[in-house]
């Protein structure tokens, strides 16, 4: 992100405003030619709101203040938490930023994937973050990973691999395991 977030931004504003204008400025994915994303944020609690972001062949985006049925990714999450990870408070974790990369191969495994992933993330001051990725709609089958915040950060960037953090010990998954590897592999 260009610009600094303010601590006290309002979801409306940051989803109608400032999205909009973060997207104008990325590269765009090529090879996304009939390709159409949509992401679906429920931000819960005073001050939240349901929002979907549309991204129509990798260069094109409109933001919805509403929820869509047909949402591929539904993110969840509480309105403190999700403000933290846009401003930048806990460190790594910019869940816009992370929902803007991807690529064709990323999109068609998408297609395929089914359930909901909870998040158990360990903030720095030892507080969790509870965070929740529905995929294609579907409530099940469902997977909880449980990890530092900052590691699953660098499991995002490509700085830690997921599968050697989960056999340290650095992650834990309990749940449905199939579904936990497709999930993997889509990341990939």
């Amino acid at each position: 992100m260009a610009e600094k977030i303010p601590d006290d931004i309002e979801a409306k504003k940051f989803f109608e405003e400032i999205v909009p204008q973060q997207f104008e400025a990325m590269d765009k994915i090529e090879g996304m030619d009939g390709t159409q994303l949509a992401v679906q944020f429920n931000i819960t609690g005073e001050g939240g709101g349901n929002w979907t972001l549309v991204v129509t062949d990798g260069k094109n985006m409109e933001v919805k203040p509403q929820e869509d049925e047909k949402a591929q990714i539904t993110i969840t999450m509480d309105v403190k938490d999700w403000r933290d990870t846009v401003t930048g408070k806990i460190q790594g974790l910019d869940i816009m930023q992370q929902t803007g990369r991807g690529s064709r191969a990323q999109f068609d495994k998408l297609k395929t994937v089914s359930g909901t992933l909870r998040l158990e993330l360990t903030k720095e001051d030892g507080n969790l973050l509870p965070m929740e990725l529905m995929f294609n709609k579907a409530a099940t089958p469902q997977t909880t990973l449980k990890a530092k915040a900052t590691d699953y950060a660098d499991i995002q960037s490509g700085k830690l691999n997921g599968q050697q953090a989960f056999m340290s010990g650095k992650i834990k998954i309990s749940g449905d395991m199939g579904f936990a590897m497709k999930i993997g592999t889509m990341m990939m």
